[in-house]
């Protein structure tokens, strides 16, 4: 079991976003909060230490591993995501 947290400006990016995006993002957190599942797309950064990426959609979930913490620090389009 991991606790989510999410940055001040990733909620406010959330909150942005249309319900139905919302809402698949949302769901897809709730799974990981149980542990990495094969159900969800995440793939390990290169170059980084505990940092990962998951995918929903054409978007990215940027996070990083903290103990038993995952820390939320960026959402955005595939395209502008890893700059």
């Amino acid at each position: 079991m991991f606790n989510i947290l999410l940055e001040k400006k990733v909620s406010k990016e959330l909150e942005k976003l249309p319900k139905k995006l919302k809402e698949s993002i949302t769901g897809k957190l709730k799974i990981l909060e149980g542990g990495f599942s094969y159900a969800l797309d995440i793939r390990k950064l290169k170059g980084y230490q505990n940092h990962y990426r998951l995918r929903v959609g054409k978007l990215r979930i940027l996070f990083y591993l903290e103990g038993k913490d995952i820390i939320v620090y960026k959402i955005g389009q595939r395209e502008s995501i890893y700059e």
